[in-house]
């Protein structure tokens, strides 16, 4: 597929005079193509690899295919799922640090999609400090009673959050009552919550980092819980180890990265839906395929400002249409997504979530399986 070409030099030099080219870490539009003849879908964008899919669908032309304009936003996900659910975006991936907003009393936002398997985030020990013991072949417990009165960074707007939850349930299914491990977070509450007793030798000191600072700070805490490129920088540099990864400790445990819809935009554009679930979908498989290439794309999207060099492609599973399908039909789909709400409803926003808002009520994998089987009959 030949790539679209987003905009002229002309373009990008009375763009960037007007301030409107992304920087990457804002909430600003990025240059795209702008054709009126096609129906119009407003997209949020994370600037990393996790995103791709979405990138490529744009870049390699499936979604002009599909007869939608694809308009990105690039940014954080915090600001994102806030347009998002305020209705300035229809559609936007999704990491776990925000996924609270799909478990809401009456939440805005609907899952549509499992983007990847991450096995990104990644607990990492000081080398000098309580963990310098501890490898990926450690026990949970060995890992729990090592992290008890640690300092342990990580960035609670991001995925991380979700990582530590899961973390968390997994170490004290093999601790005994009264030596289970816990923090306390920054509203006073003391999590996981539902311990039948907190031991104060237990406790841990949770410390709020923004991942990306972590690249260079890490060696001032005792762990931290990070993700690519910091990740992989800290480890390069000889600052922390990784001692623990989804893929090592808890498999069965997936939290994925998601897709999500505004509900009302989707209750009232709901052709314009599937048509764009098309070429996301395709954007998957590409991204599957090619992942270099995807690299690159969301280089040329962001203008540069992400570098393809800087992106880490082997963090994941990457689902195309085979692979989600294969996920419907084992039943995983749906047990991931209760991964992420029981992670939700254990973690740091906890007091967000409703319990009483099922899987169900918060998903609708229909669009996507429709997308992917008349993708494969192709």
């Amino acid at each position: 597929m030949k790539k679209i070409k987003l905009f002229s030099l002309a373009a990008v030099a009375m763009l960037s005079l007007a301030g409107i080219v992304s920087c990457g870490g804002g909430d600003e539009p990025t240059p795209g193509p702008d054709d009126p003849t096609l129906e119009t879908v407003r997209v949020g964008l994370h600037t990393n690899y996790g995103a791709g899919a979405g990138y490529s669908a744009l870049n390699q032309g499936f979604m002009k295919d599909e007869g939608i304009n694809m308009v990105p936003t690039t940014g954080a996900g915090p600001a994102l799922a806030t347009s998002l659910v305020e209705g300035n975006l229809d559609v936007s991936f999704m990491g776990g640090g925000v996924a609270y907003h799909y478990f809401a009393t009456n939440p805005k936002v609907k899952i549509v999609a499992l983007d990847n398997l991450t096995d990104d985030d990644r607990l990492m020990a000081n080398p000098s400090g309580p963990g310098k013991d501890l490898t990926t072949s450690s026990s949970l417990a060995e890992i729990g009673n090592a992290m008890k009165g640690a300092r342990v960074a990580l960035d609670f707007n991001q995925t991380p959050a979700t990582f530590l939850s899961t973390l968390l349930t997994a170490i004290n299914e093999e601790l005994p009552a009264g030596q289970q491990l816990w923090y306390t977070n920054s509203t006073g509450d003391k999590l996981p919550a539902g311990l039948s007793s907190y031991s104060a030798g237990c406790e841990f000191q949770a410390i709020q980092a923004d991942n990306q600072s972590l690249a260079t700070s890490a060696s001032s805490y005792d762990f931290c819980i990070a993700y690519a490129p910091a990740a992989t920088l800290i480890e390069q540099r000889g600052a922390m180890k990784v001692v623990c990864k989804t893929s090592t400790h808890f498999a069965d445990s997936y939290s994925p990265s998601t897709w999500a819809v505004n509900v009302d935009w989707l209750n009232s554009h709901e052709e314009t839906f599937k048509k764009f679930m098309r070429g996301l979908v395709k954007g998957m498989n590409f991204r599957r395929d090619h992942q270099a290439e995807c690299a690159e794309d969301i280089e040329e999207v962001t203008s540069g400002s992400v570098s393809a060099d800087t992106l880490a492609t082997d963090i994941a599973v990457w689902l195309g249409d085979k692979e989600q399908i294969e996920l419907d039909q084992s039943g995983n789909m749906k047990k991931y997504t209760e991964n992420i709400r029981q992670g939700q409803l254990s973690g740091q926003n906890k007091d967000l979530c409703d319990p009483n808002t099922t899987v169900d009520k918060a998903s609708d994998f229909s669009y996507l399986l429709d997308a992917c089987k008349a993708i494969l009959a192709e």
